[in-house]
């Protein structure tokens, strides 16, 4: 049982990851250069962005986010200045241990650097998650 929902959660996040991928290419999205994060975890899933707070970054995180709704379905709404969150899309495996809290706060995190030229760097917390996408 415990396989299954990490499977579960392996799968909504490759799902966001994907997005992501696809509204950065996307040309009616222009989503600029920055760094991303997509963590899930028991309450809800995140979505936040590095160094938010000039016009570019907070029309970029608005594109990024409706990106996500069309790609994925999901909404996610405004938590704070530089994140959004979605209720719909919750850890289903309280076994993951993170680098930030280890065993005391699971999560799972796809951390997204975009560079000026589209290209995407993508690092997983924890750093074995990497396998399990790309072998699911």
């Amino acid at each position: 049982m415990e396989k299954s929902r990490k499977s579960t959660d392996i799968n909504n996040l490759d799902q966001l990851v994907n997005a992501v991928q696809i509204a950065v290419s996307d040309s009616d999205y222009h989503i600029s250069s920055g760094a991303y994060s997509i963590a899930i975890i028991p309450d809800y899933t995140r979505v936040y962005i590095k160094d938010y707070g000039d016009v570019a970054s907070i029309q970029n995180m608005q594109k990024l986010v409706g990106a996500l709704k069309e790609y994925t379905g999901y909404t996610f709404t405004k938590s704070n200045e530089s994140e959004y969150i979605c209720k719909d899309i919750t850890l289903k495996s309280k076994r993951w241990e993170s680098s930030l809290y280890g065993d005391i706060y699971p999560m799972i995190i796809a951390y997204l650097q975009v560079d000026k030229n589209s290209k995407i760097t993508i690092t997983y917390d924890p750093t074995d998650l990497k396998d399990l996408v790309s072998t699911k």
